[in-house]
């Protein structure tokens, strides 16, 4: 007798509440067990937490080159398709960078990380200083450091934003070498589908990680993280809902059709992404509604989509950002002005070429923590709740796909008129 495999989400969920609930009868607060003799077993009860981390961390750098090569060397049709790839190219990274704005002015202004405070995390601020202004450094230096000059310290280092340039370099040579470049490419293919194993491999142990991650939050942490987490939950939807907004404004400014009747139209993709959390897999079918039920000109569909599917991440940047600032706050790192426009290219960049699969979110957000030194224990606050969050970003990134698409559409037909289909 066979029986039906639980779906993975329901599983991490049950993980969340399990971990809350042994957290909390652990808490010393509770009074059911001291803080004294509970100690001994804390680090076994994060122990699947650190290895989980420890995986995801250890494929990020050359996940995070691979991708961003490869979504850039997606490109390659630019040269046919110049006028429509080159304002394809402005839109995602418009929508992106105001996503990444929305996400920051929201949780700057609510402040969800302020409502989880405890003797946990300011015995953390004992620890060297962790912003960046104890670099000291000029905003020239600042720029300059981002082209790397030594790929293997800044492996070492986790230089985030000199990472993303070097994959970007990476991607270039890929579109202007063709040949030269095929047998790296390959590589690089290959590369990337080994991170995707390893990440696919450790989402197998992501509901035993959950389970002791969020025990080992709640007992040291305490209530105050349910309260964190709900402000934060909220923090997120509500900037996704902006985003959706900002995609009705654009598709009236530019067509001036109904956005509510185009979001009718198109209702069955975002259902589609939230149950699946992967944009890749649902591309087939945005496909089919781009030119069956949007009416959509073939060589707009089949350019601007893969392509949204490769580099438009907007709610998935709108989710690092928050997370980031969220997490800065937990943890008492105080970002100033220049850290946050940082951040808004950071994300921005980090955004282009993730690998539209469910997890790969969390090794992205690793990498951004790192690049702002906030500590990267802080996603075992957030990995509860990733899943769910994982599938409305993904809705969110697949309408921005078709957004896009139904835009495009109207400006090809008026700066193109000799079309090559």
């Amino acid at each position: 007798m066979s029986f039906p495999k639980i779906p993975f989400w329901i599983q991490i969920l049950v993980s969340l509440m399990l971990g809350l609930f042994f957290g909390i009868i652990l808490n010393p607060e509770s009074g059911f067990v001291s803080a004294l003799s509970l100690k001994p077993y804390l680090p076994w009860m994060k122990l699947p937490g650190d290895i989980f981390l420890n995986l995801l961390q250890m494929i990020m750098i050359p996940l995070v080159i691979v991708s961003i090569a490869l979504g850039v060397s997606s490109l390659r049709n630019l040269k046919d398709l110049w006028n429509l790839g080159s304002k394809t190219l402005l839109y995602f990274i418009f929508t992106t960078v105001v996503s990444v704005s929305i996400g920051i002015s929201l949780t700057l202004v609510f402040k969800p990380g302020n409502h989880i405070q405890n003797q946990t995390i300011s015995s953390n601020q004992s620890s060297p200083p962790t912003n960046l202004d104890a670099k000291q450094e000029s905003i020239p230096e600042i720029i300059a450091n981002i082209v790397p000059k030594n790929l293997v310290n800044v492996w070492s280092k986790q230089q985030m934003l000199s990472v993303v340039f070097f994959g970007m370099i990476l991607g270039i040579f890929f579109l202007t070498s063709r040949d030269s470049g095929a047998a790296l490419k390959a590589f690089c293919h290959s590369l990337e589908s080994f991170c995707l194993w390893v990440v696919k491999v450790t989402m197998n142990l992501a509901p035993l990680a959950v389970l002791g991650l969020m025990s080992y939050a709640m007992v040291q942490i305490g209530f105050s993280l349910v309260t964190g987490l709900v402000s934060y939950i909220g923090t997120v939807l509500l900037g996704l809902l902006c985003v959706l907004f900002f995609y009705g404004i654009l598709v009236f400014l530019f067509t001036r059709k109904n956005p509510l009747r185009f979001l009718n139209q198109v209702r069955e993709i975002p259902l589609l992404g939230f149950s699946t959390s992967s944009s890749s897999s649902v591309l087939p079918y945005s496909l089919k509604v781009a030119k069956e039920k949007l009416k959509l000109k073939e060589t707009v569909a089949d350019f601007v989509l893969p392509l949204g599917a490769t580099i438009n991440m907007d709610g998935t940047a709108l989710y690092q950002a928050v997370a980031t600032v969220f997490l800065s706050q937990v943890y008492q790192v105080d970002l100033t002005g220049l850290d946050l426009f940082l951040l808004v290219g950071t994300v921005t960049a980090a955004s282009i070429g993730t690998a539209a699969t469910p997890g790969v979110g969390l090794v992205i957000l690793a990498s951004i923590l790192y690049t702002f030194q906030i500590p990267i224990e802080g996603i075992t606050i957030l990995f509860g709740v990733d899943r769910f969050l994982d599938m409305c970003r993904t809705s969110v990134n697949l309408t921005g796909d078709l957004s896009c698409a139904f835009i495009m559409d109207h400006i090809w037909k008026e700066t193109k008129p000799n079309e090559k289909t």
